[in-house]
Order: structure tokens, then sequence, then C-alpha cells
């Protein structure tokens, strides 16, 4: 009887122990995209991580300026916004740094997503490869 209380006692503490444990970790990484294989992958703290295959990418459009709403999910610091927020375009997949002035819009059978990259030039450079697919 008693190593059943314990054996229930430990479980109790370690349960939530590791789900917190987990949710530390996972609010502490840090977003990443790479492109690789014809794929735009995603890395996004809390949120999902899509895969996207350039070529199912669908209208794709070249932007200087986007107005990006509240998040819904996913994370939002000074250098990078990523996760689902409201845009202009409805709720969007995004994975941008606010401080670069060049965006991607597309669709896919799945999502609205709306990226940059490691800067203006290599933003308008993917373009041109996922616009040449």
């Amino acid at each position: 009887m008693k190593k059943r209380y314990y054996f229930i006692i430990a479980l109790v503490i370690f349960i939530p122990t590791m789900i917190v444990l987990s949710l530390i970790k996972d609010s502490h990484q840090k977003p990443n995209i790479k492109i690789s294989n014809n794929e735009i992958v995603t890395s996004v703290p809390n949120c999902s991580e899509p895969t996207i295959k350039i070529d199912e990418i669908q209208n794709i459009k070249l932007f200087d300026n986007v107005e990006v709403g509240n998040k819904q999910v996913g994370y939002k610091e000074d250098k990078c916004y990523a996760g689902y927020f409201d845009t202009q375009f409805g709720t969007c997949f995004i994975y941008i740094n606010p401080n670069i002035h060049s965006y991607i819009y597309f669709e896919t059978k799945d999502d609205n997503c709306l990226i940059n990259y490691e800067n203006e030039e290599k933003t308008k450079e993917l373009y041109g490869i996922m616009n040449n697919k």
C-alpha cells in the first residue's frame, strides 16, 4: 500500500514538472528558416512547423510593405515574427524580420504565407527562385 502511495505522489510531481520543462524549452528556442531540396522549412517555437514545397506555391507576389496585426499563435520579438498572424491578406503563416522591408506573399493549398529572408537582396533572390519553379 505504501509503495503505491509513493508511486502516485511521484507521478503527480513528475508529470507536471516534465510538462513545465518542455514548455520552457520550447519558449526559449529561436525561430529558424532553411531552404533546401526545393522546400522552405520553418521552425517556430510553440507553433506548427510547416514545410512548404516550392513547386506547390501559387499566387506569388513581392511587397515592400505589409500590415501585420495581432499574433494568433507563434513568436513575436523585435527582429522576428513567426507563426500565425492577422495580416492585410487575412490570417497568414508568417516568418519575417519586420526590419527587412521586402516580403514574399504566396498561397499553398493549406495556408496563405508571408516570409522574408536574411536581407532584402536574399528575399528578392528567393522570390526569383520561387517564381521560376
